[in-house]
C-alpha cells in the first residue's frame, strides 16, 4: 500500500471517528432522555406530621451560621465545555471568600436541554467543597418544555439524592413539581431556622398544594416547637408578585419599605401569578423570601416584615442595561445570627484574582 493511500485511510478514519462522535453526542443530548427513578408519594393535608422525616443541618452554638446562595449558574452541556473551569474558579473564589456553612442554588443551574453534563459536573464540583447543599430547580432544569432536558426531573432528582453532601429531598409527586422539601437549622435540640425549599421553577404560579403543603409543615414543626413558629426562609426560583409591589413602594420613597442593600433593577420583574402564598408565609414567620430568575436585578427590600431578596447571579460576565454596562455577578451572603444579616459579592473577572 503506498504511503499516500495509507494517509487517506488514516484521515478517512479521524473523520468518521469525529463524525460518529458528534452523532453520538447528539444523538445523547437531543434523542435520548434519562428519566430516573419515578417515585409515587402521594401528600394530604390529614397526613401525621412527624418531624423526624425533616432534614436537619447543626449550627454550632455561640456561632454564626453563614448561608451562601448561587443563583442562575446556567451551565450548558455543549456551550460551556471551555467555560466550565472560570465557572469553577468564580465558585471556589466565593466559597473561599463567605466560608459558607451551607450553600443554597436558586435554581436554573442548568440550561435548557442540555443539562447531563453540566448536572453531573456541578454536583462533583459542590460535592468536592465538602459542604452540605440545598438547591431547588429553575425553569431551565425542566429543559425548554416541561421534562424535554436530556436529564429529565426524576433523573435530576436521583444524581442530587445520590451526592453525599446534597441535603435535596424530592417532594410530594401530587404537588405538580417534585423539588419541595424542608431543613430544618438545629441549635443543640432546638429549631434554630426553617428553610422551605420551593420548587417554583416551571411553573407560572405556586400551587394551592403547594400553599397548603407548606403551612402543613410549618404547623407541624411549631407543634414540635413548643407552639412556636420557627423563624422560617424561603428559597424559590421565581419571584412572587410582592417583589415587585415592594419595589414600586421604594421608587415612590415609601416609608412602607426598607432597602436592605443597593437596589439594582434592570430586568422584568415578572415571576409567579398572585395567589396568596405571601399572606400565608407572613402568617408563619417566614422573615425572608429569596429568589433568582432576573439576571439583571439584585435587591433586598423589607416589606411588611419580610426581607425580599432577589440573588445575584452567579457567573455573567456582565450586560448592558439601560445603556450602561453593569457587573451584576456573583452570590449573595446570608450571615444568620440574632438578625440575618444580608450582603453581596460581586465578582468582576477583569479585576479579581482567585
Amino acid at each position: 500500500m503506498s504511503k499516500k493511500k495509507k494517509i487517506l485511510i488514516i484521515i478517512f478514519s479521524i473523520l468518521l471517528f469525529i463524525i460518529s462522535s458528534c452523532l453520538l453526542s447528539l444523538y445523547f443530548l437531543f434523542v435520548h432522555h434519562y428519566k430516573g427513578t419515578e417515585k409515587v408519594d402521594i401528600w394530604h393535608e390529614t397526613d401525621e406530621f412527624k418531624i423526624e422525616n425533616i432534614t436537619t443541618i447543626q449550627k454550632q452554638k455561640d456561632r454564626d451560621f453563614v448561608i451562601l446562595n448561587l443563583a442562575d449558574i446556567q451551565m450548558c452541556d455543549l456551550e460551556d465545555i471551555f467555560r466550565m473551569p472560570i465557572i469553577y474558579d468564580e465558585i471556589s473564589y466565593l466559597v473561599k471568600t463567605s466560608k459558607p456553612d451551607l450553600i443554597t442554588l436558586t435554581g436554573d443551574q442548568t440550561w435548557s436541554n442540555e443539562n447531563l453534563i453540566s448536572l453531573k459536573t456541578i454536583i462533583k464540583w459542590l460535592d468536592g467543597f465538602k459542604i452540605p447543599y440545598a438547591p431547588v430547580f429553575g425553569n431551565h432544569d425542566y429543559g425548554n418544555q416541561k421534562n424535554s432536558s436530556t436529564a429529565e426531573l426524576n433523573y435530576c432528582c436521583d444524581l442530587y439524592e445520590n451526592s453525599k453532601y446534597c441535603l435535596f429531598k424530592r417532594g410530594p409527586s401530587n404537588l405538580g413539581t417534585l423539588g419541595n422539601y424542608v431543613i430544618n437549622i438545629m441549635e443543640d435540640e432546638k429549631v434554630y431556622k426553617t428553610l422551605y425549599m420551593i420548587d417554583a421553577g416551571y411553573e407560572d404560579m405556586i400551587t394551592d398544594e403547594q400553599i397548603a403543603w407548606f403551612k402543613w409543615n410549618a404547623d407541624g414543626i411549631k407543634q414540635a416547637n413548643g407552639g412556636v413558629y420557627s423563624q422560617g426562609m424561603c428559597f424559590m426560583h421565581k419571584p412572587i408578585p410582592e417583589f415587585r409591589t415592594a419595589y414600586m413602594e421604594y421608587l415612590y420613597d415609601s416609608s412602607e419599605v426598607e432597602a436592605i442593600t443597593d437596589v439594582h433593577v434592570h430586568y422584568s420583574l415578572y415571576g409567579t401569578e398572585q395567589n396568596g402564598f405571601f399572606e400565608v408565609a407572613k402568617e408563619c414567620n417566614v422573615l425572608d423570601i429569596v429568589c433568582g430568575h432576573q439576571h439583571g436585578n439584585n435587591f433586598t427590600i423589607k416589606f411588611q416584615g419580610i426581607r425580599l431578596t432577589f440573588a445575584l447571579k452567579t457567573d455573567e460576565l456582565g450586560g448592558f442595561y439601560e445603556d450602561k454596562y453593569i457587573y451584576l455577578n456573583g452570590a449573595t451572603v446570608f450571615t444568620l445570627n440574632e438578625n440575618v444579616n444580608i450582603q453581596n459579592i460581586f465578582v468582576d473577572r477583569n479585576k479579581y484574582k482567585i
